[in-house]
């Protein structure tokens, strides 16, 4: 559900989120996100491209990642959120609280 690429050189740490994260896989999910704390230091973009599912107990869950990493003073970016996700996102009104990543060319 979560996979973690550390940053080299120029680019960012990316958090990967794929699957579904509705009710019944949040409580999975974040016991598998509090298994790879500490996070490495970022800034950090959060890949939301392979992310089926999302309800509002996923949505919760977002927020959270982004809350702890702002209160590390880690910038966060979003990438390639699926149409459904942003659709829900947009929705909650939450959007605004993960700025978009730059598209790659």
């Amino acid at each position: 559900m979560f996979s973690l690429t550390p940053a080299k050189d120029d680019t960012l740490a990316q958090l990967h989120v794929t699957g579904d994260l509705t009710l019944y896989e949040v409580s999975r999910a974040r016991d598998q996100l509090l298994s790879l704390l500490p996070l490495p230091a970022g800034p950090w973009q959060l890949d939301l491209g392979d992310l089926n599912q999302l309800d509002s107990a996923g949505a919760q869950l977002l927020l959270a990642i982004q809350r702890a990493l702002s209160s590390i003073d880690q910038p966060t970016t979003v990438s390639r959120v699926s149409p459904r996700v942003h659709e829900l996102l947009s929705l909650l009104n939450l959007e605004s609280l993960y700025p978009a990543a730059p598209n790659e060319d």
